[in-house]
This record gives C-alpha cells, sequence and structure tokens, in this order.
C-alpha cells in the first residue's frame, strides 16, 4: 500500500475531479476497514457475553433451588407461626434480590465496542491533520 501512495507532484497534477475520486476511494477503503475491524471485535464480545450468559443461567437455575430449599428449611425452622415465617424469608429474599439486580444494572457496560471508537477517533484526528 505504501509504494501506491502519491507524491506531492503527482497530486498537485492531478485534476479537482481526480482528487476527489481518488479521496473517495480512500474513504470507502478506510469505512470498510473500520467495518470489519468492528464486526471482529463484536464478535469476540458476542462471543465472551455468550459464553458468560450460558454459565450465569446454568449457574443461577442451580442456586435458585438451593435456595428455594435452604429458604423453606429456614421459615420452619422460625419458631413463629408458619405463613409469618415464610413471609419475612420472602421479604428478605425480596431485597437481596433487588439488591442483586440494581448492582448487576450498575456494572452493565455503557461504552459499547471502545476500541473500533478509539480507531475512528484516530482516523479522524488524521484526516483532520493531513487536511489541514
Amino acid at each position: 500500500m505504501e509504494n501506491e501512495r502519491l507524491d506531492e507532484q503527482q497530486l498537485r497534477s492531478m485534476s479537482t475531479s481526480e482528487l476527489v475520486r481518488l479521496a473517495l476511494g480512500e474513504a470507502r477503503l478506510l469505512a470498510r476497514a473500520e467495518i470489519l475491524h468492528a464486526r471482529q471485535e463484536l464478535k469476540q464480545e458476542l462471543k465472551a457475553a455468550k459464553t458468560s450468559g450460558i454459565l450465569i443461567g446454568a449457574g443461577g437455575g442451580a442456586l435458585l433451588c438451593a435456595v428455594a430449599v435452604f429458604l423453606v428449611a429456614v421459615a420452619l425452622a422460625i419458631p413463629i407461626s408458619e405463613p409469618l415465617a415464610v413471609a419475612l424469608v420472602g421479604g428478605v429474599m425480596l431485597l437481596v434480590g433487588g439488591g442483586a439486580v440494581l448492582t448487576g444494572i450498575k456494572t452493565l457496560p455503557r461504552k459499547p465496542l471502545p476500541m473500533t471508537q478509539e480507531r475512528l477517533k484516530r482516523d479522524v484526528a488524521i484526516a483532520r491533520e493531513r487536511l489541514t
């Protein structure tokens, strides 16, 4: 690619339409490259998310069963009426579950495709530098 670059003299001798056509061709090439990079990055992120989702789902299912059995045992062990004991344990679990959901929401990624965004920022900065 480096040997395909035009020197300043060649650029000066080109007409405006040829320069625009050259610039559009390079912009198209850059856009295609960025799309390929973004696709690759997105595939990697989706693969990691899929694996994480499967593990979280399987672990969550097993934990849900274990917690249900444990909570029934705890509710039956409390020396008050059974309906009140079950409601008390259910309320505590509601608070714990709500806290877990809020924590999960706070830890969600806020900025998708960070590497692609950085490359685009660099490309724009380089383009601005060369155009001025």
